[in-house]
């Protein structure tokens, strides 16, 4: 891979472009202050295709460079890997929000770091594909004359709502909380009502609105700072709770559905627009496969769960309709960032047996 370092330490530099270049091959380039970095992003010929970037910095700290890079347009999915001596849960949840992929800690095990690379690099494999595919598909349905529409079970990357950030991103984020084992972390699942049925129904231009809609109500009910959430296809949010809350699932699926009775995009675009939300599944593991295992116990909690189309009646005049959907159809497309997650869970736990 092509990757820029940025840190203000020298020898750190030093050390990383020497491992990393001996070690695959790969092409460094450094940079020893965010204002450095941006310059050199905007004068290469070829893009990067992985960030490395030291948090705490003068000037422009990795966070806030973060937050710049990923406004540029040639680096939505580039993968972005925070190095920190920084442990505290605070600058995680920061670097996460504003679009890191990934966490190391200062000093670092260089097997890890490998490790980390890695799975960015798979990532990247796998974006490219879906990038090849969707373009191919975009020609294929302009020559007909129509929009578009992507397949319903896409993660579809939601731009412009806070706390909201991409799949492999939200992943990677649980993994490095479960390796600060907080007391109370969960996650949750939250579901549009008849999905398959509405992506049927509606535009492509109009399905993301609904999307883009549904994320910013649920990000605008998530009770910390902290908490992220992520699209993952199928209608399905993936949530993080990392306070113990008195809300209790019943009350929660209320308020969203009550709230999303009155958001603008979805009133103005008339539709009808339900929620379903599962339970919380705990977080707090002692290994990584343990945390990636809660995240798909909380997606097949609201999978497997029934639209609750008479608690969802008392909200409003008009009666949902309760189309069932194959669950194995759901289960067929299984996200290729969970396959590349596991993967590398299997490597490190073979590494450290």
């Amino acid at each position: 891979m092509r990757i820029l370092i940025v840190d203000d330490e020298p020898s750190i530099l030093e050390l990383l472009k020497a491992f990393l270049e001996a070690a695959d091959a790969h092409d460094v380039v450094t940079a020893t202050s965010g204002s450095q970095a941006l310059t050199i992003i905007e004068r290469t010929d070829i893009d990067f295709d992985c960030l490395l970037l030291d948090i705490q910095m003068p000037e422009m700290n990795g966070i806030a460079l973060c937050e710049n890079i990923r406004a540029l347009p040639d680096y939505t999915h580039v993968p972005i890997i925070m190095l920190t001596a920084m442990s505290q849960k605070t600058y995680i949840d920061k670097a996460f929000a504003v679009g890191a992929t990934d966490y190391v800690i200062k000093p670092f095990d260089f097997l890890e770091l490998r490790g980390r690379l890695k799975a960015a690099a798979k990532i990247i494999d796998e974006h490219n594909r879906a990038a090849d595919n969707a373009a191919t598909a975009r020609r294929l349905v302009t020559d007909l004359g129509a929009e578009a529409k992507p397949h319903p079970d896409e993660p579809l990357s939601i731009e412009g709502v806070d706390r909201v950030v991409g799949y492999a991103a939200f992943e990677n984020f649980v993994l490095t909380l479960s390796r600060t084992k907080l007391l109370f972390a969960s996650a949750f699942a939250v579901q549009i009502a008849d999905f398959r049925v509405l992506h049927e129904m509606v535009p492509a231009r109009e399905m993301r609105t609904i999307l883009k809609a549904v994320a910013q109500v649920i990000a605008d009910h998530l009770p910390d700072p902290g908490n992220l959430l992520s699209y993952r296809g199928n209608g399905v949010f993936l949530c993080i709770n990392q306070k113990k809350t008195s809300v209790t699932q019943q009350q929660r699926e209320i308020q969203l559905n009550q709230a999303l009775a009155f958001s603008k995009p979805l009133v103005q675009g008339k539709a009808d627009i339900r929620v379903a939300v599962g339970h919380e599944v705990s977080l707090v593991s002692i290994s990584k496969a343990g945390a990636l295992l809660a995240l798909r116990k909380a997606v097949d909690s609201i999978e497997a769960r029934p639209v609750p189309v008479m608690e969802l009646a008392t909200l409003s005049k008009r009666v949902l309709r309760n189309q069932s959907r194959s669950l194995e159809q759901a289960k067929l497309e299984r996200r290729a960032y969970e396959l590349v997650l596991e993967d590398i869970v299997r490597e490190e736990s073979r590494r450290l047996s």
